[in-house]
């Protein structure tokens, strides 16, 4: 469980990761709209402006004066050098303020040349005047059109921030599914497993031990249990500690695992009491089974004690007994294999 649940937090990390980075790309998709808005203003200025020129021109062209509208001009020209608020490019900043000051340069030769056309109203001033603000227009599109550029770039990469916020969001919500997944399936293994073992617990084996057993009566077929435990286990935890004892749990149980098939299962049903269930396996089949273990854990050399050995009692399921009486034959055979020296393996209805 300990292990469950360090994964499971390794998952919910991940997944604040990625709830941090979905608000950091909210925060810089903010941004962005907003800075939208603005070259959305700057377009229209700068259209304000292209218009005001062309009214002045026409204005002064046909005798009216407008030094309110050359002055306006004047005004957002200023603004747009300032970077005053809501006049403020980000992108394409030094294209910008290129195209800025040729208009400025255009519209000051403008102004000087709508002076001299009020002085003289020839027509030599007036073609001057047209010009000019031909150019002054042509400087202004060009104005609109870099900030237009930099408008559609900003979308691109709005959209492709838009596109890692739903995914970020699509893994966070998968990341938190298989959370509770794990943390479900992990719950569910220790409501039916022991925790130092991983073998069956006690209420699973009595279930697996029932189904079994009306299997077997079903189908005919053999089943077998094979009850063991670990000789002197109390000495080795007086001598050696309940941490060495734990840890001797654990490898037979895990030697034991190894060993049997995939079918079969292996319950913890007390302190150091373990049984195999064999099915489909009769007492001969059992008691080798038995044996080959019995063998394996007198071999191995534990760590933190030497050598451990344990002793079974196996018993076959007789037609007409139920799971009580099937586990206390074999419980018996245990005792008799304890009674005859430990270390060995005792069949129900046999003497050891």
């Amino acid at each position: 469980m300990k292990s469950a649940f360090t994964k499971s937090r390794q998952l919910l990390f991940v997944a604040v990761i990625l709830l941090v980075l979905i608000l950091a790309n909210g925060a810089f998709l903010w941004r962005e709209v907003s800075r939208l808005q603005n070259d959305a203003r700057i377009i229209n200025y700068a259209g304000i402006m292209r218009g005001s020129i062309q009214r002045a021109c026409n204005h002064e062209l046909a005798g009216r004066r407008v030094d309110a509208v050359i002055g306006q001009v004047d005004a957002l020209i200023a603004s747009f050098e300032n970077r005053d608020s809501g006049f403020e490019i980000k992108m394409f900043e030094e294209r910008f303020f290129k195209e800025l000051q040729e208009l400025k340069a255009a519209w000051s030769l403008l102004k000087h040349q709508i002076s001299a056309f009020r002085a003289s109203h020839n027509d030599d001033s007036r073609q001057r005047v047209l010009v000019l603000a031909e150019q002054c227009w042509a400087a202004s599109d060009r104005l609109v059109y870099t900030t237009q550029c930099a408008s559609e770039a900003k979308l691109n990469v709005l959209e492709y921030v838009f596109i890692l916020i739903i995914l970020n969001a699509i893994a966070v919500l998968i990341i938190i599914d298989l959370v509770r997944s794990y943390v479900r399936q992990q719950l569910e293994f220790a409501a039916h497993h022991d925790q130092l073992t991983g073998a069956l617990n006690r209420y699973s084996y009595t279930i697996a031990l029932e189904r079994e057993v009306k299997r077997s009566r079903r189908y005919g077929s053999p089943l077998s249990i094979l009850l063991f435990d670990i000789d002197n286990f109390k000495a080795v935890n007086d001598t050696h500690g309940h941490k060495a004892g734990d840890s001797v749990l654990r490898e037979v149980a895990r030697i034991v695992s190894e060993q049997i098939r995939d079918s079969d299962f292996l319950c913890r049903v007390g302190g150091e009491e373990f049984v195999v269930i064999a099915v489909e396996s009769d007492g001969k089949s059992g008691s080798a089974m038995a044996e080959k273990l019995r063998g394996l854990i007198q071999e191995r050399n534990f760590k933190t004690t030497g050598r451990i050995t344990v002793s079974f009692g196996v018993a076959e399921l007789d037609a007409d007994e139920n799971s009580d009486s099937f586990f206390k034959r074999a419980d018996a055979a245990l005792y008799r294999a304890k009674q005859a020296g430990r270390n060995r393996v005792s069949c129900a209805g046999m003497k050891a």
